[in-house]
C-alpha cells in the first residue's frame, strides 16, 4: 500500500477547513440557517416568510399588523453541534490503519441531519407561536417540543456518525 500520510494529511486538513469555517464565519452559517429555514417555513406552514440572512432571522405572517421574527443564535445553531465530530473525525484519521472515507461521509451526514433538525425546530416555534400565539406558542415550541426535537435529532446524528465511522472496521 502506498504512504498513506498524504491521504491523512488530505483529510485533516479538510476537516480543519471546516472547523476554522465554523468558527470564522458563524455569523453567516446562521444567515444561511436563517435563509433555509425561510423556505421550509413557507412551504411546510403554508405562510409568507423573509429573511435576513445578516442578522440570521427568519420572519413569518402571523396575520398581524406585523410579521414575527426567529433570530437564530449562536446558542441555536447546528453549526456548533459539528465542532466535536470534527475532532473526533480528525483523530480517527489521524489514527486508523487504513485511509478511508468512511469519518468524512460519517461527518457530513451527522452535519445534514443536525441542520435538517434544526429546520424541525424552526418550523415547530414556528407553527405553535401561529397557532396558540406568541407567549405560549414559543414556550411550548423552543423549551418543551423543541428540545425534545433537538435531543432526539443530536442522537440520531450521532448514532448515523458511530454507525458510518466504525463502517472501516467491518
Amino acid at each position: 500500500m502506498p504512504d498513506a500520510l498524504p491521504y491523512r494529511l488530505l483529510l485533516l486538513t479538510v476537516f480543519a477547513g471546516f472547523l476554522l469555517l465554523i468558527l470564522i464565519w458563524n455569523d453567516e452559517l446562521r444567515g444561511l440557517e436563517a435563509v433555509i429555514a425561510s423556505d421550509v417555513v413557507a412551504v411546510f406552514a403554508s405562510t409568507e416568510t423573509g429573511y435576513s440572512a445578516s442578522r440570521a432571522i427568519v420572519t413569518f405572517d402571523n396575520h398581524t399588523a406585523v410579521p414575527m421574527g426567529l433570530r437564530i443564535t449562536p446558542e441555536c445553531t447546528s453549526a456548533f453541534l459539528v465542532l466535536p465530530l470534527l475532532l473526533i473525525s480528525g483523530l480517527v484519521v489521524w489514527l486508523q490503519r487504513k485511509v478511508s472515507l468512511w469519518p468524512l461521509l460519517a461527518l457530513v451526514t451527522a452535519t445534514l441531519l443536525m441542520l435538517a433538525t434544526n429546520q424541525v425546530r424552526i418550523l415547530t416555534v414556528t407553527l405553535l407561536i401561529k397557532g396558540l400565539g406568541f407567549d405560549p406558542g414559543y414556550y411550548w415550541g423552543h423549551t418543551v417540543v423543541g428540545s425534545v426535537i433537538s435531543v432526539l435529532g443530536i442522537a440520531a446524528s450521532l448514532v448515523a456518525y458511530v454507525l458510518l465511522i466504525m463502517r472501516r472496521a467491518r
